[in-house]
């Protein structure tokens, strides 16, 4: 039989030829599975932190019978992600305790409401999983983790810089402002494209090492943080970037400059955006921030009667008349998971901003907890993902030696630091 191993890749070869010929789309999507599957096997941490990673960022728009195609990437990276930490001692963050506690909310509420919103307890416990196994990673793969995702991120933003030239995915209608198209990406909505970029544009400003790749990938990101056209985020990143004139002052100057030099190109739709909000009556009058308000006084309004459990995550376009979200973190856990809901909400976020440590990570809680007023930011999948994977990445467990991750201190200001000569030993003369 050992002479005979040869006809086994000789087989295999006749039948990828065969199948491509009779039937490619069946064939591919065969080739495809049996590689992740070899993948999976061979490096299952990589794999499914690159699943957690990829489902939210690039697939949430592809439908798949009644889900989205995020939604099968995230089980399957959380199955390899508990496999691998079932195989060893783990720690559970407190960069997790966000997640969970919405979990627990979302799962009191379902109870409350007949399993309405049940759904969210599998989101917000696959962004647990992505954070219990990215701090649990060893410092290397935390790092490796930190760069995938600012991978991933810039390669979503290179396809919304594309999407005014090639329209795919189909970009967002919003004539009522007179600015006409908007683009978000593979990421979805623009606003939630903004902010996802916003956090990581954030984190190479303040991380420690600038290297010409990272220099490259946030001009991209500001570039299509500009072409979004999301007030919010800009507004809230523009903010943020002020302690940059003194910590990083040569990055801050290196990102001013070619977005200056491409507003006439990418910036007309938030130009327009803003011009609207003075034209119209300011931040209460008849635009997109007006709205708003009415939109958060009728969801603090469907509370009534739903106080204490709420109505089940996910379920505010059901009881609102425009069928729309809340358009506010706060308000939408309020009106979802009740006031018991929201003070386990309360306690995780109290505990997510007290994991921040170093001065990167304060930046990025900041930036979420601020635009999470105006968007639901701290829940939205792609915006959750990135958030909580750099905030892992910086994460050192107790008993492992700390040592300088890549985006560790920023309190440093961006110049040389001059270096001490070495002191020669002393001689002792007898």
């Amino acid at each position: 039989m050992g002479a005979l191993w040869p006809l086994v890749p000789a087989v295999a070869v006749v039948a990828v030829v065969a199948g491509a010929l009779t039937s490619p789309l069946l064939t591919a999507v065969g080739a495809l599975g049996l590689g992740v599957l070899v993948v999976s096997v061979r490096w299952p941490l990589a794999t499914g932190i690159a699943f957690l990673i990829a489902g939210p960022m690039y697939l949430s728009e592809f439908e798949v019978g009644p889900m989205t195609l995020d939604n099968v990437a995230v089980l399957y990276g959380s199955a390899l992600a508990v496999v691998w930490l079932l195989g060893r001692t783990w720690q559970v963050p407190t960069v997790a305790a966000w997640p969970i506690s919405l979990a627990v909310a979302a799962a009191v509420a379902a109870v409350a409401n007949g399993g309405a919103g049940a759904a969210g307890i599998v989101r917000f416990a696959s962004l647990a999983v992505t954070a219990v196994v990215v701090a649990n990673a060893g410092p290397h793969a935390r790092r490796m983790a930190a760069a995938g995702l600012e991978a991933a991120v810039t390669l979503g933003a290179l396809v919304l810089l594309a999407q005014p030239l090639t329209s795919f995915p189909d970009p967002y209608q919003t004539w009522g402002e007179g600015v006409g198209l908007r683009y978000g990406g593979l990421f979805g909505h623009p606003n939630f494209a903004a902010y996802t970029v916003s956090l990581v544009l954030l984190y190479q400003l303040y991380t420690r090492r600038f290297t010409a790749w990272r220099a490259a990938s946030a001009v991209s990101l500001l570039l299509a943080l500009v072409l979004t056209g999301s007030r919010a985020a800009l507004l809230v990143f523009a903010l943020l970037m002020v302690p940059a004139l003194w910590l990083r002052a040569r990055r801050f100057f290196l990102l001013l400059v070619p977005a200056v030099l491409a507003l006439p190109f990418v910036g007309q739709t938030i130009i327009t955006r803003f011009e609207v909000i003075s034209q119209t009556g300011g931040l209460s009058g008849s635009n997109a921030s007006g709205w708003r308000f009415g939109q958060w006084a009728d969801a603090l309004a469907a509370t009534r009667g739903h106080e204490f459990l709420g109505i089940g995550w996910g379920q505010t376009r059901e009881v609102l008349t425009d069928n729309l979200g809340a358009h506010s973190t706060y308000i939408q856990i309020w009106l979802e998971v009740g006031r018991v809901g929201a003070a386990l909400a309360a306690i995780g976020l109290v505990l997510l901003i007290r994991s921040a440590r170093s001065h990167v990570a304060r930046i990025l809680v900041a930036y979420a907890a601020l635009t999470g007023i105006s968007d639901p930011v701290l829940v939205y999948p792609c915006c959750a993902t990135a958030l909580l994977v750099l905030l892992a990445a910086l994460h050192t467990p107790a008993g492992e030696e700390a040592t300088a991750p890549d985006g560790g201190e920023a309190a440093a200001p961006d110049t040389p630091t001059p270096s001490v000569p070495a002191r020669r030993p002393e001689v002792l003369s007898r």
